[in-house]
């Protein structure tokens, strides 16, 4: 398993700034242009789990959000209002970016944020400049879950 120290120095080195962060903890932000078109702010927070804590890889799993500019909702758009994202009901504006599936077991504790989350948002966010320009979301994978009202996404 990777530690913070260790997550700390690679961001650092992907030009993230910590914000704050202690021996299971940390949070950074950082810019990201996949286009070179738009810039985003993107905040990344990571818990570590505990020696002996039952958990699963969803619930350590790196949280991305865009924090600025805020992500467009279109709700006629395919998968609108956003797609591929988690809704926070604590913080609705900023959800968290669904990145790669869990059953794909495509991310796991010893992976450096740095070296994977940090470019799957980026590709991500590629995707979802093309989605609102096409309406449609070119960015492949699965998606199963609900709209913070209720309706279900659509699966791709």
């Amino acid at each position: 398993m990777k530690t913070i120290a260790e997550h700390m120095m690679a961001m650092r080195a992907a030009a993230f700034v910590g914000l704050r962060h202690n021996e299971r903890t940390a949070l950074w932000e950082g810019i990201l242009s996949p286009s070179g078109a738009r810039d985003y702010n993107i905040r990344v927070a990571y818990a570590t789990p505990i020696l002996g804590e039952v958990f699963t890889i969803g619930r350590v799993q790196p949280q991305v959000r865009v924090m600025s500019p805020l992500l467009e909702r279109h709700y006629d758009y395919e998968q609108g209002p956003i797609p591929h994202v988690y809704w926070d009901n604590e913080d609705y504006d900023h959800p968290v970016l669904c990145l790669f599936s869990l059953e794909g077991r495509e991310w796991g504790l010893d992976d450096l944020i740095a070296e994977t989350t940090i470019l799957w948002a980026s590709r991500w966010l590629y995707f979802y400049e093309g989605w609102l320009a096409t309406k449609k979301w070119k960015g492949g994978g699965r998606h199963p879950g609900r709209h913070r009202d209720g309706k279900r996404l659509a699966t791709v």
